[in-house]
């Protein structure tokens, strides 16, 4: 067998079984070209040697071979920009929780700075390796799919956003959305914040309203959430963005209003100081909350007068364009 014979089959032993005879056909008849082509300029036939280059110039088997396989990479190009935006995403998301918990460590928990530091950097680097695996995994599937490219094929050119576009920077959309993470999850009681700060002889304890307000204030939340969220990846969004904002803008200042109205907000509760100065903290306790409940008040409703304006200008729009 000679050295042409053994070269094509090792290139059949890297295609696909199906199209294997056929593929092999093809590929001969275009070495065997290139052979005729050299061996006419040259007036002779190519000796070993030259036969040899002309081989290795055709390329190792494996390579030739995987030429014609379905799948050359883990994330091709046509997915790789969308996995590359969503690991940026991600990466954001897990710096800015990092950074949260960094800060809860020293102000909270009072951890020594060089602790809390070495602590973060292991956290941040165990999360970022876990789910930066986790999101590769994951588009490696999708490039096995047709999602992909039914995703690409379905973009419109509509989709680009307006010149001139307000849009939050990535690190204030990602602790954005970080911090409203962390109040869901703080919220259905993943972890707790101490309830006794510096142990001086007393615990806060929530007052009967946050029970009664759960699932309002959950739904408030999520819907925060999925705001911010599409404020961050979906600007095109307009109306669903600015319906967002105004409904849970609406939802918050009803939700302040029935808590400031609700009477003690937290129970300051004794666990070594006396009666009279308990009763001078809950005092101070209850004026400070009620004045911050106040203040996000108005907040929320400079927020829903923004976000109605927003509605009421994207309608003017609309209106304009169909005239």
């Amino acid at each position: 067998m000679d050295l042409v014979d053994r070269y094509f089959m090792a290139i059949r032993r890297g295609l696909p079984a199906a199209k294997a005879d056929d593929l092999v056909a093809e590929l001969r008849d275009d070495f065997c070209s290139r052979q005729e082509d050299r061996e006419a300029k040259l007036g002779r036939t190519l000796s070993s040697d030259e036969q040899r280059d002309l081989i290795r110039a055709f390329g190792h088997p494996a390579v030739v071979a995987g030429r014609y396989r379905k799948h050359q990479w883990l994330i091709g190009p046509d997915v790789f920009p969308f996995y590359l935006g969503t690991m940026r995403i991600v990466m954001l998301v897990i710096a800015a929780v990092a950074i949260v918990a960094f800060g809860a460590s020293v102000a909270i928990e009072q951890q020594s700075l060089p602790k809390a530091l070495a602590q973060a950097v292991g956290n941040l680097a165990s999360a970022a390796l876990t789910v930066g695996a986790i999101v590769t995994l994951i588009f490696a599937i999708l490039e096995r799919t047709t999602f992909p490219k039914k995703h690409v094929d379905a973009w419109q050119p509509s989709h680009l956003p307006d010149l001139g576009e307000e849009r939050p920077g990535p690190w204030k959309s990602a602790i954005e959305v970080t911090l409203t993470i962390v109040l869901l999850l703080w919220w259905i009681g993943l972890f707790a914040l101490p309830v006794s700060p510096g142990g001086a002889g007393f615990r806060l304890e929530p007052g009967p309203i946050w029970h009664q307000l759960y699932v309002p204030i959950l739904l408030l939340i999520v819907g925060r959430l999925t705001h911010n969220l599409v404020q961050w990846l979906r600007p095109r969004w307009k109306s669903l963005r600015i319906v967002l904002g105004a409904a849970t803008a609406v939802g918050a200042i009803i939700l302040l209003a029935i808590i400031y109205r609700s009477g003690e907000l937290v129970t300051v509760v004794s666990t070594g100081v006396a009666q009279a100065q308990r009763a001078s903290l809950q005092d101070s306790l209850d004026l400070a909350l009620r004045l911050a409940l106040f203040v996000i008040g108005v907040i929320w409703g400079l927020n829903f007068l923004t976000e109605l304006w927003r509605l009421a200008r994207r309608a003017r729009e609309k209106f304009a364009t169909v005239a």
